[in-house]
């Protein structure tokens, strides 16, 4: 039995068991996908159906990338920036801004000459969101399903293949701000493939919120002295009060703790000097024969120091808002500098949100507006961010995509437009799709049409075209309300069962199907260990 046939039976078996002993076809990979990956299983029957056209279209996009190449004399460079937590909309168009205040000219003007994204999903909080696009795997496959903070002893396993090993040398790659794989060293990005990076172990909120100053503006609880138990505390480690934040290092070279805020002035300054970092990545490697790819993730929020972004000068009127203008001022200073220094035309820059919106601190990231729900939600509003891509000369100018696109499908994407695709590991589930056709070709010519979405371990959703069902947290005898038609509800504030009791069957399928893919190829289990091995403590540099 060759090793199509085995998979072939024994996905069919495992679908026929999780799906209460209903047939279920379990699509195998075959030889003719680009790069012979593992793709999804739901991405194995797109292919099956449309393969044949889309292998022809893959002729064009390869001539196109060609042809661009031989002009620039090396492949394009590749900046893709990620921010946290904004609803749809808040950024991007100004219509749209008005409504929430944001101040965002420069991505206002990327939209114009770029390509502005409506079905960009994204997992539901920051960490499984940055596994995903570094992977191109869903986070659930390596145990990096929650957001980590200090001191969680865990991280990105050092198994798991990241875009800057798929690319290696063929370009040079730098990672500068919230990476957020956590706190083991084998996570570490320069331990993942980046040739130098200044990166955070956790989120922006931990690295100015651990201090008095934060406490003071009500954005931290008892972290300091004045807050602890006068009469009854016995465990002074119980808060981790010695941590580490941002780490800087080189690709099989030492690593040195760069900062670890204890005030909000701390903290803004450390984001200056990544920034400064970020901008002398791009201005050292402009010239090179090799192109670049810059993973710039800037550590947006500044909200522990409310009154250092006083004066308001948005209409939102909060530090969160000051932050996004702030944050928009370095992505114009970034075009600029693209420009300048001749290269604009063969770069790919690529800007999007990693979540929706964070609620929990209303209304300074809480606000929500198409659609319901935030960040650690698996409905539109915690899944589906602003996103927009420039690529002068190929990307059509003010162009908008509505087809779905999964923060996975950049890994594929780039691993495509640098040439390395065949350096996409075969071993493995492959969530990513190569969407190089819809950057080149524009709206419509997407490849997928389904998410899977997880919340923590647990698969909170499934959205296949414009429908989706909301998956319950128990087991049931029958199918709740639980379907949606994204188009008619994009709020999903109207549950519907009867009127989708066709769709009841085949969602169930699609589960049955990514299941059975998981029975045969396990997930990877979280790295997990002492935090912070191998770094110089500042103390001591």
């Amino acid at each position: 039995m060759t090793k199509s046939e085995r998979m072939r039976t024994s996905g069919t078996l495992a679908a026929m068991t999780l799906a209460g002993m209903v047939a279920i076809p379990a699509f195998a990979q075959t030889s003719e996908v680009p790069g012979g990956l593992i793709h999804e299983a739901e991405f194995q029957r797109l292919w099956a159906m449309n393969g044949d056209s889309w292998s022809e279209e893959d002729k064009e996009i390869d001539a196109k990338l060609a042809e661009l190449e031989a002009k620039f004399g090396k492949k394009p460079n590749i900046i893709h920036i990620l921010w946290d937590d904004m609803r749809y909309g808040a950024v991007g168009h100004r219509m749209l801004t008005d409504i929430s205040g944001y101040d965002a000219p420069n991505l206002e003007q990327m939209a114009e000459e770029g390509m502005s994204f409506t079905r960009m999903y994204t997992e539901p909080s920051c960490t499984p969101t940055r596994v995903a696009a570094a992977t191109g795997r869903l986070a659930v496959r390596s145990g990096m399903v929650f957001p980590i903070f200090p001191i969680h002893r865990m991280g990105l396993p050092a198994s798991e293949v990241s875009i800057a090993e798929v690319v290696d040398d063929t370009y040079h790659t730098g990672f500068f701000e919230k990476a957020h794989f956590g706190d083991q060293e084998e996570g570490f990005v320069t331990n993942q493939g980046w040739d130098e990076a200044i990166f955070s172990l956790y989120n922006q909120f931990a690295g100015q919120m651990f201090n008095s100053n934060a406490e003071d503006q009500g954005f931290a609880v008892a972290y300091s002295p004045d807050g602890y138990d006068k009469k009854y505390f016995f465990d002074d480690s119980f808060r981790p009060l010695e941590w580490m934040w941002t780490v800087q290092g080189v690709e099989g070279g030492e690593h040195k703790e760069f900062s670890t805020p204890k005030s909000a002035e701390e903290y803004v300054e450390a984001n200056m000097r990544m920034w400064d970092a970020t901008k002398d990545f791009v201005t050292r490697h402009a010239d090179s024969d090799k192109p670049f790819m810059l993973q710039w993730w800037p550590n947006v929020y500044e909200v522990s120091d409310q009154d250092a972004n006083r004066p308001f000068t948005t209409q939102h009127a909060t530090s969160t808002a000051e932050s996004v203008k702030k944050m928009d001022a370095k992505i114009g200073e970034l075009f600029v500098m693209l420009e300048e220094l001749g290269i604009a035309d063969n770069t790919l820059v690529i800007a999007m949100a990693d979540n929706g919106p964070m609620e929990a601190i209303h209304p300074e990231t809480g606000q929500n507006g198409f659609f319901r729900g935030g960040k650690n939600d698996v409905t539109e509003g915690g899944i589906r961010v602003p996103a927009f891509a420039k690529w002068p000369g190929v990307i059509e100018p003010g162009s908008v995509s509505g087809d779905i696109v999964h923060v996975s499908d950049l890994f594929n994407t780039f691993a495509r437009i640098s040439g390395r695709y065949d350096q996409i590991p075969t071993d493995r589930v492959i969530d990513g799709i190569d969407q190089t056709a819809l950057f080149l070709n524009g709206d419509t010519h997407g490849r997928r049409d389904y998410v899977f979405t997880y919340k923590g371990a647990t698969m909170g959703s499934i959205v296949k075209q414009q429908f989706k069902r909301l998956l319950p947290v128990g087991p049931g005898a029958l199918a709740g309300a639980e379907f949606f038609d994204l188009y008619k509800d994009p709020r999903e504030e109207h549950p519907l069962m009867a009127e989708f009791l066709w769709a009841w069957a085949q969602f169930d399928a699609m589960k049955a199907r990514h299941d059975a893919q998981i029975a045969e190829y396990p997930h990877t289990p979280v790295a997990r260990g002492e935090p912070y091995t191998g770094v110089i403590r500042l103390a001591d540099q």
